[in-house]
């Protein structure tokens, strides 16, 4: 349940940095999560095949997921902000035309 709530904070962190930097929120939200259970997934695997089974097994998928929160969490405060296209120039009304 804790990670629940921990992945719902991060994602919610991340999507925030990324529109304050003027870029949409749902492609990194979405790279949260996977980055998250990819590092989870990994983590595990890595963690059965040193230890078997057990609490390592476990404290390895967490070391798995805790590092695929890092990365998304980096990826969006490192982010450029997204370029902010010049003005347009102003319209030039011209004059009205003395009637005669």
């Amino acid at each position: 349940m804790l990670e629940i709530l921990a992945l719902w904070h991060l994602t919610k962190k991340v999507g925030q940095m990324v529109e304050e930097k003027g870029r949409k929120s749902g492609w990194y939200k979405a790279l949260t999560v996977f980055l998250w259970f990819g590092g989870e997934i990994f983590g595990g695997i890595v963690g059965a095949l040193l230890l078997g089974d057990g609490i390592g097994l476990y404290l390895l998928a967490l070391a798995g997921a805790a590092s695929g929160a890092a990365t998304a969490y980096l990826i969006a405060k490192n982010m450029t902000p997204a370029p902010v296209p010049p003005p347009a120039p102003p319209v030039s009304i011209p004059p009205p035309v003395p009637e005669a």
